[in-house]
């Protein structure tokens, strides 16, 4: 990864808050001005959500506090009532970058896994594919039993994926997930129903044995039979499953929201072939549109909200269950940047965990596509079940 990590640990009173008109000016309430640098040790740094969450659990106290109250002086507060408190902290070096950014804050005594030590465990153990973002590793491994195996024609493979935080602000978490052979769409299981936790233990210092003692367990013979099990009778359901208007409308608005934050490309330009104008692409909406159908013209409504949410449920439209799910895993996978891929995985997840709406109501699967955003590739493998 393009970023270098410095780890230390100082007392609260050693983050200042700069000297600025404009953070302490008592007229106004902190909260509406979030505080984006502070000094460690007389060094300027840039704050992350995730430090002002790990701030927060380290002392226990809430946003809110700074409705009242300017940082400088909640700083001050807690420095005094506890001046011996130590916290463990973690600065993230973008490569071209001078500033550092303070990703989190933590226990001194608590397990940690740094930077260089998950990257000996991740080559040792030949994770499949690592990616970094916001202080958490997320690689991809391969169970030790179980092979390949077929969904309505498609091949898959069963995978887990590990998130390691490595500035100390959480523990490794261990989601099930599938890769879809012909695409690489990874769809990842991302809820606490396929999910499972790696207690760290106590470190000694740094880091210590016992703080990855888990973290190697998971990698050297994760295997859960009964989820991987439960997580492909799910996605053989979705191939008998339409998807109701609630379903597809949930999808719409989180790629709606996703491209409203530049998480998601307003327009996908496709490589070739006869996807559309290659110079200017295609609505992401437009695709997602034409794969559920016109649902407003299937229905006679001028807006789908005139439905109401109970209704929604019972209403197939034109696409399976089985398609919101491989579209939804091609945008995280090839589209969305890692927190709007991040949003993506939790839908599939969320989706995989219930009951569809419309279980069990479709006896067949036609036509399907490897690509859905890639007109070409789809055409060419368009093919009959």
């Amino acid at each position: 990864m393009s970023a270098t990590f410095e780890y230390g640990v100082c007392r609260l009173r050693d983050l200042q808050v700069p000297e600025s008109p404009a953070d302490e000016n008592p007229d106004k309430p902190s909260a509406t001005r979030p505080l984006n640098t502070l000094l460690l040790n007389d060094r300027p740094v840039r704050t992350s959500k995730r430090f002002w969450s790990s701030l927060q659990m380290r002392f226990g106290f809430t946003t809110n506090i700074f409705r009242y109250f300017t940082h400088a002086e909640v700083f001050r507060r807690i420095s005094a009532r506890s001046p011996d408190d130590k916290i463990r902290y973690c600065l993230e070096t973008p490569e071209g970058y001078t500033t550092s950014r303070l990703l989190a804050v933590s226990n001194p005594t608590g397990g940690l896994v740094d930077n260089d030590e998950l990257d000996n465990l991740l080559t040792r153990y030949r994770a499949k594919e690592r990616g970094y973002h916001d202080g958490i590793v997320r690689s991809f491994h391969t169970p030790r039993h179980g092979g390949p195996f077929t969904i309505a024609g498609d091949g898959f493979e069963a995978q887990y994926v590990i998130e390691t935080p490595i500035d100390g602000f959480g523990r490794p978490m261990v989601y099930l997930a599938m890769l879809r052979q012909i695409c690489t769409n990874g769809a990842i299981a991302m809820t606490p129903a396929f999910r499972s936790e790696i207690n760290l233990g106590k470190g000694t210092g740094k880091s210590g044995a016992k703080a990855t003692f888990g973290l190697e367990r998971a990698l050297e013979g994760f295997n859960n039979e009964e989820g991987f099990a439960a997580l492909r009778q799910r996605f053989e359901g979705s191939t008998r499953s339409w998807a109701s208007i609630h379903e597809v409308s949930r999808l719409g608005r989180a790629i709606t929201n996703l491209t409203a934050l530049s998480e998601l490309p307003l327009r996908y330009t496709p490589k070739g072939g006869d996807g559309g104008s290659v110079g200017d692409g295609y609505s992401m909406t437009a695709r997602y549109r034409q794969i559920t159908g016109d649902l407003m013209g299937m229905y006679g409504l001028a807006n789908l909200d005139a439905i109401s949410a109970k209704r929604q449920r019972t209403l197939p439209t034109a696409c399976r269950v089985y398609d919101l799910l491989n579209f939804a895993s091609e945008l995280a996978t090839h589209h969305a940047k890692p927190a709007g891929a991040r949003k993506l995985q939790a839908f599939i997840g969320d989706l995989v965990s219930g009951e569809f709406d419309l279980e069990n109501t479709a006896d067949q699967f036609a036509d399907w596509r490897d690509f859905f955003l890639d007109e070409s590739a789809g055409s060419a493998a368009k093919r009959k079940r």
